[in-house]
């Protein structure tokens, strides 16, 4: 049976601009997509994807990703979202298609779904810091599988995710969306801490754009992420993950060394970014992640925004950033030795990121001096002494 859905993009016009329309067939894991006539008119239409969907009038199909393009997977929900979805929901989806459709105010970015033509404005969640209990009480018995109030159902029924598989939902602070991160009781350290001081030392790297983040403290210890493609409540970003970029198939190990790598996303930014500093900024960040441990970098905690007003792909602010493990092997590729984490395979494919091999070596010793001094920076930022000691073996030292 083949299932069909129309696309639209919001934050274009006060209600949401139909787009286009997708086709999918479950049993073969093959889907079509193409665009819409008016959409195609329009002077502020964009490519939804400029690889896989380049704005013509062609039918486009793939096999790729289960059969759904992967910038629609990126509008959906996450592991987190479909567990709100078949815990929260009495209709339950049954294909994959059906799980973007149902989660579709759990992603991120501008698009969203209808099965009818027509669309109204998908719903903002109204949480605010007042809600802290509610939402850690809820978290709970979420993860818990049990029970719930309808009050806990509607504060996550629109649990927008940036990715992953941990406990989230949004909050209005400031007038401004957030996204709110949680611990979780079997955690060996406090998540939300780490992630904070890792994203703050992140931010002190010259050039690098990072997401505003804030620490609440309450019942429990909660982290805030401004999201950053939302303006105030509005939609103000169209996203499209690394992952739905890179993505060709089966990732080997030979994949990790070409086209599903830290260095093919830099290639598409060269191409594609409208900042030219974008692929260095990439090089960067896959520098931080290496030598703070954040092995858990795959394609999906990496994204471009397109500006819905002005126009114009870039590199989104980073995100997801934790010290993981000291496996010192990446989600995504590193270099000639794929996701294996050392100074030489850090250094080894820096033309594809616009570098010569001085200014590469330049950037790996000045953040490998600024991660070097990270007992420092994360006691500042408020990690407590039993977590650092429990840091200590799970960030690696890449010794010069």
């Amino acid at each position: 049976m083949i299932s069909e859905a129309y696309v639209f993009v919001e934050g274009l016009e006060t209600e949401p601009v139909i787009c286009g329309v997708v086709q999918y067939d479950a049993v073969n894991q093959f889907g079509r997509f193409r665009y819409g006539k008016s959409y195609l008119a329009r002077h502020d239409a964009f490519a939804l994807d400029p690889i896989h969907l380049p704005l013509t009038e062609n039918t486009h199909e793939t096999r790729v990703n289960t059969g759904l393009f992967g910038v629609l997977s990126d509008a959906g929900a996450d592991a987190w979202g479909r567990k709100l979805i078949l815990q929260l929901r009495k209709t339950k989806p049954k294909n994959e298609l059906e799980f973007i459709i149902a989660g579709a105010s759990m992603g991120v970015g501008a698009l969203s779904f209808s099965l009818s033509r027509s669309k109204s404005k998908s719903p903002t969640n109204r949480n605010s810091l007042d809600n802290l209990n509610l939402l850690v009480e809820g978290k709970n018995k979420i993860l818990a599988s049990e029970t719930v109030s309808v009050e806990v159902k509607k504060a996550f029924q629109y649990g927008d995710s940036m990715g992953g598989a941990r406990p989230k939902t949004v909050l209005i602070h400031d007038n401004q969306m957030h996204l709110v991160k949680f611990n979780r009781s079997d955690d060996l350290i406090n998540i939300c801490r780490a992630e904070f001081a890792a994203m703050q030392l992140l931010s002190q790297i010259d050039d690098v754009n990072v997401a505003e983040t804030e620490l609440i403290n309450g019942v429990e210890v909660l982290l805030l992420v401004r999201r950053f493609d939302r303006s105030g409540t509005d939609v103000s970003h169209h996203l499209i993950s690394a992952n739905s970029l890179l993505l060709e198939g089966h990732v080997s190990e030979a994949a990790l060394t070409k086209w599903y790598s830290y260095g093919a996303l830099a290639e598409y930014l060269r191409r594609y970014s409208r900042r030219a500093k974008d692929a260095e900024e990439l090089y960067k960040r896959m520098v931080f992640n290496a030598l703070i441990g954040n092995t858990d970098d795959h394609g999906r905690n990496h994204a471009l925004i397109w500006h819905l007003k002005g126009g114009g792909w870039q590199l989104s602010p980073a995100y997801d950033v934790l010290p993981v493990n000291n496996t010192r092997l990446h989600a995504i590729g590193l270099g000639d030795e794929g996701r294996f984490a050392s100074r030489k395979n850090l250094l080894s494919q820096a033309k594809r990121f616009g570098l010569s091999a001085q200014k590469a070596q330049a950037i790996v010793n000045d953040i490998h001096d600024l991660v070097d001094d990270w007992e420092v920076h994360f006691s500042r930022a408020g990690v407590s002494d039993g977590d650092i000691e429990r840091l200590k073996g799970i960030i690696p030292n890449l010794a010069r």
